[in-house]
């Protein structure tokens, strides 16, 4: 059995990427990642839009069990993991609750998510990173839209 997770990519700016996590096509969390054009901060920005196997294992830098995402174009090691702004992403993925330019209760976000993962261990993983437009022609849907609104408030 297949889970999917998608991240839709909300909002684009210089200094960061914002975003919402869906599990199963429906809203998990707010997400931040690196600008999607690379700068001086980021010289590699934002991973790129497509789809990415998905497994939890260790990371010695964190210490403790993450979601790893494989075969990322030109990055490595690339982590879903707690942080509250742009200074923590390292290339990764932040996840939290979005309020303005910062995600707040990451590390219990960044907890259930992972416990979640775990209890279907069993199954495959997946993460699929897009945008809305994208998203939209892709599953077809429009009702997930309000539920995003409340999400990035």
């Amino acid at each position: 059995m297949i889970m999917l997770l998608t991240l839709v990519r909300t909002k684009e700016s210089p200094e960061e990427t914002a975003g919402v996590l869906l599990i199963d096509g429906h809203p998990y969390c707010g997400t931040l990642e690196p600008p999607v054009v690379p700068n001086a901060q980021h010289p590699k920005g934002a991973i790129p839009l497509g789809w990415y196997k998905l497994t939890l294992s260790y990371s010695s830098p964190y210490g403790r069990i993450l979601p790893l995402l494989h075969m990322v174009p030109n990055f490595k090691q690339v982590r879903i993991h707690a942080g509250n702004n742009k200074d923590h992403t390292n290339g990764s993925i932040l996840v939290g609750q979005p309020s303005g330019k910062f995600l707040f209760f990451s590390m219990s976000i960044e907890r259930r998510l992972v416990c979640k993962l775990m209890a279907m261990q069993r199954e495959e993983f997946y993460l699929e990173v897009t945008n809305p437009e994208r998203f939209y022609i892709e599953h077809d849907r429009l009702v997930c839209l309000p539920n995003w609104q409340g999400l990035l408030r």
